[in-house]
């Protein structure tokens, strides 16, 4: 079965689900994102005013529910008659209670087995919000339960987690999912199918033996690591890359964290048009790396702008202030986000921080290109060994040569 077997999504279009977590971990913007895809929502909330509410979703590009109730100043014995009196007068298509652990146990019970669990939800979704994590009756009188957990890890990055911990009668292939909450919302990261079919067109390397080692160059839509040593080859040999796409016609989004790029100082001497309008130069100090939020905003910039090409340059350099975790979280992230088949290269200046984390980042990509002095090493999807292919550069005063010699 594959794994896109069910969608995250529809785990909220029927019975009753709950979602329980820690304050902040971002419990309430995933029941809007549910309750968004619904025009007739009702929302009942034990924290904040109807204003309060709108604004924060808002600020987040999360359309607000159609019906915003307000029970913090109402008495227990009187929420749940209001709950389903406004239910029926309404009749929405989706209803959220947020903070369901306002209520006694005894009315949390009540209100969810009598009015939720045997009447209003046959109807219509019910989502509950929960703070915190202990065991309660909506644990176990609930069809879904989703678990989100917020972690701030040794390096300082953050990450977000949704956990499907009960899904009854449903097929659920995995249990946690990365969820990542930006400007444009709160998005929940669904892993790639075991098997995806590439586009047949394929973006040259600039360098002909190269292309002829990937097959014809690297396919559209690809995952691809650059390694080299501390020097900067990679990072230099990637620049003739992107200027070769760009006269060929595609489109380049050449990511580093280098205010100065020293490297560009060899396109220069080499007569390469590192200015070419094919190519967006884009500085992103590093330290601003401690998510996987700006990847996520960046997925959909590759696709609404079209670009064929990201280069994530001193990726070495986001894998020490990240680490591993969110550096690995980019690759789905990517696959499940991008409409357009964008070619994503991340450039490693460093063989160590490469070994470091290739047992874990290296599967997840489709080829990996690793040059040491006169050759580079090129593992390909569909060849059981590497191939390895010559390498000649040279720098003359007067125009670019570069090429690759097959061994």
């Amino acid at each position: 079965m594959s794994l896109r077997a069910y969608e995250f999504w529809e785990l909220f279009d029927e019975g009753v689900v709950v979602i329980k977590g820690l304050p902040g971990a971002g419990k309430t913007l995933l029941a809007a994102r549910a309750a968004s895809r619904f025009k007739s929502a009702a929302w009942f909330t034990f924290y904040e005013t109807a204003d309060r509410l709108r604004k924060y979703l808002k600020a987040v590009n999360i359309e607000p529910p159609a019906h915003i109730f307000d029970l913090v100043s109402m008495k227990n014995e009187h929420v749940i008659q209001f709950i389903a009196d406004r239910v029926l007068e309404l009749k929405p298509e989706f209803v959220v209670v947020d903070g369901i652990n306002a209520l006694a146990e005894r009315g949390e019970r009540e209100l969810i087995h009598a009015i939720f669990y045997h009447g209003i939800s046959r109807e219509r979704p019910v989502v509950l919000v929960k703070e915190g994590v202990k065991i309660t009756p909506a644990d176990y009188l609930a069809d879904v339960i989703i678990e989100v957990e917020h972690k701030i890890l040794e390096t300082g990055a953050a990450m977000r987690y949704a956990k499907v911990l009960k899904a009854r009668g449903r097929y659920v292939p995995y249990e946690s999912l990365p969820y990542i909450i930006s400007d444009r919302g709160p998005t929940v990261i669904l892993p790639r199918p075991d098997a995806r079919e590439l586009p047949s067109e394929r973006l040259t390397t600039g360098f002909p033996e190269l292309d002829r080692a990937t097959g014809g160059g690297i396919p559209r839509g690809s995952i691809v690591a650059v390694v080299g040593p501390s020097h900067g080859l990679a990072s230099k040999l990637m620049v003739v890359m992107a200027s070769a796409l760009a006269r060929a016609g595609f489109k380049v989004f050449y990511h580093h964290h280098k205010s100065v790029m020293t490297f560009v100082k060899l396109a220069e001497a080499a007569r390469i048009d590192w200015r070419a309008p094919k190519i967006t130069w884009y500085y992103h100090p590093v330290i601003e790396h401690r998510g996987a939020a700006w990847w996520l905003n960046n997925a959909f910039k590759m696709s609404e702008e079209k670009y064929d090409a990201h280069v994530v340059d001193q990726s070495e350099q986001i894998l020490s202030v990240a680490g591993i975790d969110v550096l690995c979280e980019i690759p789905d992230l990517y696959r499940s986000q991008l409409t357009y088949p964008t070619v994503l290269f991340f450039v490693f200046n460093s063989y160590d921080a490469w070994r470091g984390v290739v047992k874990r980042f290296g599967p997840l990509m489709d080829y990996v290109l690793i040059f040491r002095k006169d050759r580079v090493t090129v593992y390909v999807p569909d060849r059981p060994l590497p191939v390895e292919v010559e390498v000649k550069y040279e720098v003359r005063a007067r125009e670019s040569a570069s090429s690759l010699t097959a061994r």
